[in-house]
């Protein structure tokens, strides 16, 4: 792995929640990387820590040991001003519940992250190219509650990307759609993969969603494993 290209590193990261008699450890000193433009899938069932995981990644959280690395920078080095404009600027986040505001339009809802830009009339072109690409041109005006689960999700993919971060981080990202939406929106992450080498770290307890963002990775007990 070339250090050039080396943009998620994590070294010997320990997460414990407080509980009694003595702390929960979720997560058991685990190590991943990834290149940029790289995928990587991993794979665990509900309640094994992937969210926890995911969070540590995405600089939602810090670890309780180890290190969190993103382009090198140790996020635990970072004051809460620099950890916003990381997560603003390199890290975009899709969730399994969409998690867009019931009474802004889809338009307003991929805009949301770019809102502190400068450039507003620029972010607005690059919202509607989005809506575009995933097919929601023609739906911007329309509110949550007026599309379909698979079109939520994809409003969510068009909010993750308006700041072009360079890695995506996807929970469960198809948990709530049938067969056919999950299809359609694994299909649109590997396309827009390719599209921007934008790197992406999908969890999921959905073997076959996993094996189209291989390599995989099992965890267990607290421990990341890679599976062959």
């Amino acid at each position: 792995m070339s250090q050039n290209t080396l943009l998620l590193e994590l070294t010997g990261v320990v997460k414990e929640y407080p509980a009694s008699p003595e702390p929960l450890r979720v997560l058991h000193g685990i190590d991943f990387s990834l290149d940029a433009g790289e995928c990587a899938a991993i794979l665990g069932p509900s309640g094994c820590g992937k969210s926890t995981l995911l969070n540590v990644m995405g600089s939602l959280d810090l670890p309780d040991a180890g290190t969190t690395r993103i382009r090198g920078n140790d996020i635990a080095a970072m004051n809460a001003a620099e950890l916003a404009r990381l997560r603003n600027h390199e890290i975009g986040f899709v969730f399994q519940l969409h998690h867009l505001l019931p009474q802004c339009t889809a338009l307003e809802n991929v805009l949301i992250p770019a809102m502190v830009h400068e450039h507003r009339d620029r972010a607005r072109e690059q919202a509607l190219r989005l809506l575009e690409r995933v097919g929601l041109r023609e739906r911007r005006h329309h509110r949550p509650g007026e599309l379909s689960g698979g079109e939520r999700q994809r409003v969510a993919v068009a909010r993750a990307l308006i700041n072009n971060p360079a890695l995506l981080l996807a929970d469960e990202p198809t948990g709530a759609l049938n067969e056919e939406a999950a299809t359609e929106l694994a299909d649109l992450l590997l396309e827009l993969r390719r599209e921007r080498n934008m790197a992406i770290v999908v969890v999921t307890h959905a073997r076959d969603l996993a094996e189209r963002f291989a390599p995989l990775y099992q965890l267990h007990g607290g421990r990341l494993e890679r599976r062959e």
